[in-house]
């Protein structure tokens, strides 16, 4: 292990506790244990237009609106037909990062994001684990004589954004390989509302069952659709109305050396149906 420079510690250190409170890390369980996902200012742009994209940490739609802060971002990648590349962004900047179409068809962003630390209350970690279905967690606590304890979390996030170019969706089941990826298997632009909109959902590479898998739409706020993948990793989500979804799932395990006691990662896709205004 190298070691660490003078004052870098510090700067590490001050990079984290921005991090922390962008995720409302210092926020009660049902405040800041929520989707995390990206929003493209264009989802359907032609070849040639610049493409902004949002970062939004929220339960609900439209989320907050945040910004690009120093040790926030691991990967932050677009992949389209000629391959990939980094997506540019300036530093606590606003939207967090752009990039050019250049090929019809699917380009897919995502962003993967350093580990981020939480400690919560007892009543409040088991509030959180309800509150997203991770009943895995929940029954092994109970197990272990734990559920009144405190829950120590390292977590990181994988979001993606489908943007699709010149109004073509060519490409859009690509998986990037993601530690944690939500990949659609339904084609956003052959959709009609209310019948199954299908994805996989993949864990290392690996489909992740028994997960729970929830889609927020922009226009109803309020709304949410949800359901629990098969043991192969599928779900059929039945998306009722046009416009920008984001889809999210979290998975939760026991924590492999201390202080956490549990690694989490956190999934999303968002992408436009077609209708959208």
């Amino acid at each position: 292990m190298r070691p660490l420079l003078p004052g870098a510690g510090r700067g590490r250190m001050a990079r984290r506790v921005l991090w922390a409170m962008a995720c409302g890390m210092l926020l009660p369980a049902t405040v800041w244990a929520h989707a995390f996902w990206l929003v493209p200012f264009g989802p359907t742009p032609e070849r040639g237009q610049d493409v902004a994209l949002d970062l939004r940490i929220g339960p609900r739609w439209p989320g907050a609106s945040t910004p690009r802060l120093p040790g926030m971002v691991a990967e932050f990648q677009v992949v389209d037909a000629e391959g990939s590349r980094d997506v540019p962004g300036r530093s606590n900047g606003r939207p967090a990062g752009h990039f050019k179409a250049r090929a019809a068809g699917a380009s897919i962003v995502s962003m993967q994001t350093n580990p981020s630390t939480i400690a919560l209350a007892g009543p409040a970690f088991e509030a959180y684990l309800k509150e997203e279905g991770l009943d895995d967690a929940l029954r092994l606590r109970r197990e272990l004589g734990v559920a009144d304890a405190p829950g120590r979390e390292d977590f990181t996030r994988a979001a993606k954004s489908l943007v699709l170019v010149d109004g073509k969706s060519r490409g859009y089941d690509r998986v990037l390989g993601l530690p944690f990826e939500l990949v659609p298997l339904t084609d956003p632009l052959a959709y009609r509302p209310g019948g199954p909109f299908r994805l996989k959902l993949l864990l290392a590479g690996r489909p992740a069952g028994h997960a729970r898998v929830a889609a927020l739409p922009r226009d109803l706020p309020d709304q949410i659709v949800e359901a629990r993948t098969s043991a192969a990793g599928e779900v059929e989500l039945a998306l009722p109305h046009a416009g920008l979804w984001t889809i999210y799932a979290v998975h939760i395990e026991p924590a492999a050396r201390p202080p956490a006691d549990w690694n989490s990662i956190w999934a999303s896709l968002t992408f436009s149906l077609p209708g959208a205004p």
